[in-house]
């Protein structure tokens, strides 16, 4: 599709000369959630809630500025020093990518949210929701730095799982909450997400205490193991408690759901006021 601003000039290739298909510096949209982002950042400002995971293979901010965004900002928990952040400064360095705010040390469930962000026309929250120990709070206060647009997603359990260790069935309004997650349900998704993504339920939501990725820490929830799991009615229906109108859905393998979202406008028309 036809972009709409941003420019070629010394964006996107690699050291060897070579265009990433993916990642920091592409040259065209790969997926849906690039052309949602190609159809409204042109003179937008865009925030990328921690894209610089999975070594920034799914970050934004270079793409939307390639669209045209204006005041584009990653954002992350981790401190600025951090091995995920510097492979993001580094790599936009040698792509040509400027201008990129980094917003280290950034806590979705903090209070002071909107205060040390500010708000942003587009917020990119992918990969996020299922991290959250307290997600319907987590939305609530992520609300606050959307000015316009949202596109948010989660790791979602399908209706029905059936293999080789049983059979499974999660009703439309699921939340599956993963430290209790045991027994057969346990054994069958186990089985799914690892024959399917070679996802290990055992590492990212391990069962009892001292395993590699622990849910609490210290007397604190921790934001790396996953905690939830939705069908993806239960997260459209979670979303639209934000007062946002959902424009359009892509759900990849029954696994990731991505919803695109704008603001009602009056209940934008009321915050501006």
């Amino acid at each position: 599709m036809p972009l709409a601003g941003g420019s070629a000039g010394g964006h996107g290739l690699t050291s060897d000369g070579v265009i990433p298909s993916f990642g920091i510096g592409r040259q065209a949209p790969q997926d849906r959630i690039d052309d949602w982002i190609a159809g409204v950042a042109p003179g937008r400002s865009l925030l990328d809630l921690g894209g610089i995971r999975e070594r920034s293979g799914n970050e934004r901010c270079s793409w939307a500025q390639r669209c045209g965004a204006v005041d584009v900002a990653m954002a992350d928990n981790l401190s600025l020093d951090h091995e995920l952040w510097a492979y993001f400064r580094n790599t936009t360095r040698e792509r040509g990518v400027k201008g990129i705010d980094f917003r280290p040390e950034i806590d979705v469930d903090s209070p002071g949210l909107a205060q040390k962000l500010g708000q942003f026309d587009i917020v990119c929250a992918t990969a996020l929701l299922y991290h959250a120990p307290n997600p319907v709070h987590t939305l609530l206060n992520l609300r606050h730095v959307v000015g316009e647009y949202l596109i948010a997603s989660t790791v979602v359990v399908p209706d029905v799982v059936e293999n080789s260790e049983g059979r499974v069935a999660f009703p439309a309004a699921s939340a599956l909450f993963l430290p209790s997650l045991r027994g057969q349900e346990r054994a069958v998704l186990r089985r799914h997400y690892l024959d399917r993504f070679q996802l290990d339920l055992d590492i990212h939501a391990p069962v009892g205490s001292g395993n590699m990725m622990p849910y609490v820490t210290s007397g604190e929830a921790s934001p790396w193991p996953y905690w939830w799991f939705f069908t993806k009615s239960a997260f459209e229906r979670a979303l639209e408690l934000l007062e946002m109108r959902i424009l359009d859905r892509h759900t990849w393998q029954e696994h990731a759901h991505f919803v695109f979202l704008r603001r009602n406008q009056d209940v934008a028309l009321q915050n501006v006021a």
